[in-house]
């Protein structure tokens, strides 16, 4: 049902899921789509009263029996991820999914709203400027953590050379064995 009290068909609600998860923002993240096809199925089979942490974790995410709730907010941090994936695909759709699905903050329970196509009387015409190329409004470029871990790896180890270099050339010594037992600078072990 939906939020406003009316009923939307399961079947269009399917159809919208299955259209939300081939949606790019769910294509690169088989966890989030894993969530999103587990509460909306928990959730049609009337099931949804029962969606917690632990049944989310441990069925949807692939956690262990062991896991708590109370000591890994890894379902909560998950869940917000999925409320702001879920609301780009539905914007980079707008009204062309029919059903919008949320799930509200404080709460894993999916709920589902129809989205009316906007009328055709309603959008202005615009005229698209002959001379300016269209440009997408804003681009969003994501990096999954594992592609955020080894970025900030990458840049760490370049700022730690750097740091070597300019330490060094700003008269560091390099302990050279050159049987003379002093210490030799940079530019001098280069001549």
């Amino acid at each position: 049902m939906g939020e406003s009290g009316e009923r939307i068909a399961e079947e269009q609600i399917r159809k919208t899921l299955d259209a939300v998860l081939r949606t790019p923002c769910f294509t690169r993240s088989p966890k989030l789509a894993s969530f999103l096809r587990f509460v909306v199925e928990e959730e049609l089979a009337g099931r949804g009263a029962a969606l917690k942490a632990y049944t989310i974790a441990t069925r949807a995410l692939g956690r262990g029996g062991d896991f708590d709730p109370s000591l890994d907010p890894s379902v909560r941090v998950e869940a917000g991820r999925l409320r702001r994936t879920l609301d780009e695909a539905h914007a980079l759709a707008g009204p062309g999914f029919g059903v919008r699905i949320r799930i509200p903050v404080g709460t894993y329970r999916p709920h589902f709203e129809m989205v009316e196509p906007p009328s055709p009387a309603a959008e202005p015409v615009v005229a698209p400027a002959a001379a300016e190329p269209a440009m997408p409004t804003h681009l969003v470029v994501a990096f999954s953590p594992r592609g955020q871990t080894a970025i900030i790896a990458l840049l760490t180890g370049i700022l730690l050379m750097l740091c070597i270099e300019v330490g060094l050339l700003l008269g560091g010594t390099v302990p050279v064995d050159r049987g003379i037992g002093r210490g030799t600078s940079l530019a001098e072990s280069l001549r």
